[in-house]
């Protein structure tokens, strides 16, 4: 989801502390014609709470390394990568 009237109010926040389960969003980032992504922000989140977040005004690669045993983010940042 962009960001504006139309974007996430906590949903995705409240869907991991009811599962339980670690919820990533992955967001496209910068501009392409007629569509403005650079507000949007790609999220880990884990209890509830966002571990790592990004913005980008350019189109970006993002990878992390991820605890599988945790189901958490071994690192508190993003890797990343320029298009």
């Amino acid at each position: 989801w962009g960001p504006g009237a139309w974007g996430p109010a906590g949903e995705w926040e409240e869907r991991s502390r009811e599962t339980g389960l670690p919820f990533i969003v992955c967001n496209r980032t910068g501009r392409e014609e007629g569509i403005d992504f650079r507000g949007a922000e790609s999220l880990v989140i884990v209890a509830g709470e966002r571990r790592l977040a990004h913005r980008s005004d350019q189109p970006v690669v993002l990878t992390l390394d991820w605890d599988v045993e945790r189901r958490a983010p071994r690192d508190v940042t993003w890797t990343t990568d320029r298009l």
